[in-house]
Formats: C-alpha cells, structure tokens, sequence
C-alpha cells in the first residue's frame, strides 16, 4: 500500500514539474515573440529617427540659403542696412574656431542672386577683403551638422588644391571634381578619399612608365 503511495505521489510529482517546465517554456517562447516584436519597432522608429533628422536638417539650410555669415568684423561698428538686406546681427556665441575675434555677423540677403553675387566677387579677390584694416572672410550659413558633413572633405580639398585639380562643393554635401576633362561627384568624404588613391596610383605608374 505504502509503495501504490509513493508511486502515485511521485507520478504527480512529475506531472507537476512537467507542466511547470512547459509553462516555462510557453513563458520563454512568448518572450522571445516579444523581443523580436520590440526589436523590430526600434529599428522601424530608428529609421524613421534618421529620416526626420535629415529632412529637419534639409529645412533649415534651405532658409538659410539667402544668408551669409562674415567673419572678422569688430564689434563695435554701425549697422549697415542696405535695402537689400532682411536681417543682419551678431551670432549669440562665438566662433570655436575664432575664440579670441569677433562674434561673426550674419547677414539675410532679400534676394538670393545678391549673395551669389557676393560670394562670386569673394572668391575672385586674391585676398579677403578688410574693413578698418580687419580682414573679413566671406561664407555660406550652413547648419552645425552640415557644416560637420563638409569639413569631412577638408583633408582631400587640400590634396586637390596642392594637385591644382578643380573641384567645388554643391549643396548640400556633394564635392565636384574635375579631372581630364571628367567631372565626378563625391557624395562622401570616403568616396573621395578612394578617388585620391586610385589618382595617386595612376599618377605613380605614368611616372613609372615616363622614367622606364
């Protein structure tokens, strides 16, 4: 009698631990679902994320396309308000490139062909031109994370000014190059980063060949 018991009870003993390891394993399974549900949301809002930073982005250098930002003029000087200008005042901060100059004064032109025109007599000076012997250096008023994106491209400006190749930026964040009678566009400071190598590469095998 006393082993039918015990027999009985281990049988219910093991049925227990049965239906708690499936309803572990139910609970597991259902968790799973549920990260696997949760990861999907937070790829589907990180994309999103992404979209919305970039049009944003977008949105604000597009009104700031009629603006100009000058660099180096003192402080303390009379507002200049030509008719053509919407807006003109100091930025709250400074420069963290020109700590110790003046705050850089930012310009909205009414008409956007005005400011190309300014920038198309900057670029033409062989200096920058000076108020009250202050040197007065002349830009487009990009956002911060633009502005990030285009100083990417800076070391490879640099190789294309010393190779006297011609290159320019287009909006928003596109490097132009001209070579041979080519024109490529750069979309990232890595495509032009692989552009260089394979032109230093061709450059050094037609040195090669010339001295061979």
């Amino acid at each position: 009698g006393n082993q039918k018991t015990r027999g009985r009870e281990s049988q219910l003993e093991s049925r227990s631990t049965g239906e708690q390891v499936n309803e572990l394993e139910h609970r597991v399974s259902s968790n799973e679902d549920d990260i696997t549900d949760l990861a999907r949301r937070v790829k589907v809002l990180e994309k999103e994320n992404t979209d919305l930073k970039a049009r944003v982005e977008d949105a604000e250098n597009r009104s700031r396309r009629s603006n100009l930002r000058f660099i180096g003029i003192p402080e303390r000087v009379k507002r200049i308000s030509p008719p053509v200008i919407e807006r003109c005042h100091r930025t709250a901060v400074k420069d963290n490139s020109r700590a110790k100059g003046p705050r850089p004064i930012l310009v909205k032109l009414h008409y956007f062909q005005d400011k190309m025109k300014i920038m198309k007599l900057s670029r033409e000076k062989k200096e920058p031109p000076q108020y009250k012997g202050a040197r007065v250096y002349i830009y487009p008023d990009f956002s911060a994370g633009l502005i990030q994106r285009l100083r990417g491209f800076d070391a490879v400006k640099k190789k294309l000014r010393d190779r006297d190749i011609k290159y320019a930026l287009i909006f928003p964040c596109t490097l132009r190059v001209v070579r041979a009678g080519k024109t490529l566009f750069l979309r990232t400071p890595d495509e032009a980063e692989t552009f260089f190598g394979e032109l230093s590469s061709i450059d050094s095998s037609i040195d090669s060949d010339m001295t061979a």
